[in-house]
């Protein structure tokens, strides 16, 4: 129950949703109490808008993320005992979708293949249970080894772990997979921006974890004017940071990480 209300409230931590309710609060607050106070209400919904629509702004908010770690190609990484890739890169076959799909993410499973190529680790763990409003009867561990088994990776070197729902679960239903195994030192496969609290989540489950970090969003690029303009894609690169900043207060108030 816990995981399905936070998958609700997500949503209103992000400028739109935080918008959206500065300005019903402040249409309440013109028509029934205050037009001043629901003037300046609305113009703070607008004033959040602006800010994290802003491309420099967005940028920087996942840069604070992605910077926690080296980006390191695969052939630079050590060796450990296994390779964890987490889930949130696939999309079931539901119809009238035919086949299983990749989501900008997938570069997690591909940097995760090209370390099991590179023999940094014998044994390739795909973690990812079902979605929580539970729309196939798809794991995304199974989705994800559908696609490692059509690149190439043999069957006997792939791990499922299909019971996880977020990022805590993934960590604690590895940790049994493997605990089994005597395995402790992973590497971690995972986006840049999620690094800091999936490491973070592992570790304080036991694990030795070595950060694999991929699926890079901000790079070294040249300033446009059009940055400073109100966009789509600053709006989106703030309300996923913003997002996972919500989501590492939520893990230490719940003492799932340190």
């Amino acid at each position: 129950m816990f995981i399905l209300i936070g998958k609700m409230l997500k949503p209103l931590v992000a400028p739109l949703g935080l918008s959206s309710l500065l300005w019903l609060a402040g249409a309440l607050l013109y028509w029934r109490w205050s037009r001043k106070w629901g003037h300046r209400v609305v113009v703070a919904g607008i004033l959040v808008m602006v800010l994290f629509g802003n491309h420099l702004v967005g940028e920087a908010m996942v840069r604070s993320l992605e910077n926690d770690y080296e980006i390191r190609r695969a052939e630079e990484c050590p060796e450990a005992e296994a390779i964890v890739v987490l889930g949130g890169m696939t999309v079931a076959p539901i119809p009238p979708r035919a086949e299983v799909e990749a989501t900008s993410s997938v570069d997690r499973l591909l940097y995760g293949m090209r370390l099991a190529r590179l023999g940094r680790a014998p044994l390739l763990v795909l973690s990812g249970g079902h979605t929580v409003l539970g729309d196939s009867d798809l794991t995304e561990a199974a989705s994800m080894r559908m696609l490692a088994l059509e690149c190439g990776i043999p069957p006997e070197a792939i791990l499922l772990e299909k019971r996880s729902r977020n990022t805590y679960e993934n960590a604690y239903y590895t940790r049994q997979l493997l605990a089994e195994r005597g395995i402790n030192r992973i590497l971690l496969v995972t986006s840049a921006k999620h690094m800091p609290r999936a490491a973070a989540v592992f570790r304080t489950q036991g694990f030795e974890v070595v950060p694999a970090s991929t699926d890079v969003e901000v790079v070294e690029r040249s300033f446009l004017p059009r940055d400073l303009l109100l966009n789509i894609k600053g709006l989106n690169a703030s309300t996923s940071a913003l997002q996972e900043y919500g989501s590492i207060l939520v893990y230490r108030m719940r003492g799932w990480i340190e």
